[in-house]
């Protein structure tokens, strides 16, 4: 069996090293660049977080749960893998586990929230976590008005350095003498019939095998827009997030500290990734199209955040590199997973926004007994289904008032601070009649728009 996999991130890096353990004969070629500009794996802080994911409506929304659902599956096989992985390759492979979810007041209500939900999640799901007094976590020395009022130690959230596991699969895969790696570009796929017949890339060549696997994140749609399919898929967009890298020395934590989500992104997070450096993060803007260079604005406020929210000692940091990651975005926030009802040697693993690292065990597992025409041990949900319309996963009310409250939330991880009159009521009302406006404007009667594709559907990105 011959498979040409569409990209060389975690997915297309997981899914070939799963196939290779469960085929002997495959032959594998990975089309992407070497370079990986935009790779939302390499920008991430790889952490392995589930239960600090969650949110009020996570687990009672139809839709969010199964997404949820999807990343808590993976929690539990990240240390046998990275142990394996370890092993194999003989290279440094820095990981660890422990989370420091910390609950301050520099945002609005909706992080007290989100903090109670992951409480109730973990004693739901009995999840092994404890109450801690903040000041006695390591290396978090922030603000006085900054400072946590309460904390816990989640034991089985960890992370991972991305970079480094990248370089593990990679190694392993070239080792196998198996897989073949092409620097370069796939422009469109070619059909015929009902079977995708090759991948011709930007310089013209084209690229045949038995069975196709589209792993490019944020570049699916505009890969699908070149190609004469015909088929119906949600669109994918560019989620772009920036962290920092920086040497932080003696201050390094010792595990993730972060706080929940909050205000239309994931929160304030600083994570260890080897001797003395750590990754802060991070930022989310959600675009049509791919950005290089991170925004003056969104840096600004990392350091700031890392500085009076996590370690006051990080003013002596070094900034060692700023990272920008493209995070593929569906139009239903929903990921893109499985295999192609139309064209039966199609697969496809997009749309995964900040979770593709995090499920790429459950994933790649999945996706590899599809491609071997086997019953897959890790089931991927129906809603996943790539060949698909886009799911409508809020009603009306539900949307604007998530909206409502996200952005004014976010406002307040921006130095805002509400004047002592109307003010606060006044935004209510204010954005309260912009995003009902907007639903009014694209007929969402008995629907409503994800919060963060309100700028997707305002400018038309989404019709």
């Amino acid at each position: 069996m011959k498979l040409v996999i569409i990209g060389n991130g975690i997915l297309a890096l997981a899914s070939a090293y799963s196939l290779l353990r469960k085929d002997k004969t495959a032959q594998i070629k990975i089309v992407g660049p070497k370079e990986k500009k935009g790779s939302a794996s390499l920008a991430a802080a790889a952490m392995f977080n589930s239960y600090c994911e969650l949110e009020p409506d996570t687990l009672s929304n139809r839709y969010n749960r199964e997404k949820w659902l999807l990343n808590q599956s993976a929690n539990p096989l990240w240390p046998s893998l990275l142990q394996e992985l370890k092993e194999q390759s003989g290279l440094s492979l820095n990981y660890g586990f422990g989370t420091f979810l910390i609950n301050n007041a520099l945002a609005d209500f909706v992080e007290d929230e989100n903090y109670q939900a992951i409480i109730k999640g973990l004693d739901e799901f009995d999840q092994e976590y404890q109450e801690v007094e903040p000041r006695d976590i390591p290396n978090y020395c922030p603000e006085a008005q900054s400072r946590a009022l309460k904390a816990v130690y989640i034991k089985n959230e960890g992370w991972v350095n991305p970079h480094e596991l990248i370089a593990v699969l990679e190694q392993l895969l070239e080792q196998s003498n198996r897989v073949e790696f092409i620097d370069g570009c796939c422009d469109q796929l070619q059909k015929q019939g009902s079977i995708i017949s090759s991948a011709i890339l930007k310089d013209g060549i084209a690229m045949e095998g038995d069975q196709f696997l589209i792993a490019c994140g944020a570049g699916f749609t505009k890969l699908i827009d070149h190609s004469d399919l015909d088929i119906d898929f949600p669109k994918v967009f560019y989620g772009i997030g920036y962290t920092l890298a920086l040497r932080t020395a003696e201050n390094t934590p010792h595990n993730c500290i972060r706080t929940p989500n909050r205000g239309l992104a994931c929160g304030t997070y600083m994570v260890p990734q080897g001797e003395g450096i750590s990754v802060l993060g991070a930022s989310s803007n959600i675009m049509p199209w791919p950005e290089y260079e991170p925004r003056i604005t969104s840096v600004y406020s990392l350091m700031k955040s890392a500085m009076e929210q996590i370690n006051t000692n990080y003013y002596n940091a070094r900034l060692l590199k700023t990272q920008v990651g493209w995070r593929p975005l569906s139009e239903d926030t929903l990921p893109l997973l499985g295999k192609c009802d139309s064209l039966e040697n199609l697969f496809i693993t997009t749309g995964t926004h900040r979770d593709g690292l995090h499920c790429s065990p459950v994933i790649s597992d999945a996706i590899s007994d599809l491609i071997l025409d086997r019953v897959p041990t890790q089931k991927l949900s129906p809603l996943f289904q790539p060949e698909r319309n886009a799911h409508r996963i809020y009603s009306r009310d539900e949307a604007i008032e998530k909206f409502v409250k996200h952005t004014i939330d976010a406002h307040y991880q921006h130095d805002f601070r509400a004047s002592k009159d109307a003010l606060k009521k006044n935004l209510r009302v204010f954005y309260t009649d912009q995003i009902t406006k907007l639903h009014n404007e694209v007929g969402a009667n008995d629907w409503g728009i994800p919060v963060e594709l309100y700028k997707m559907y305002k400018h038309g990105h989404i019709s």
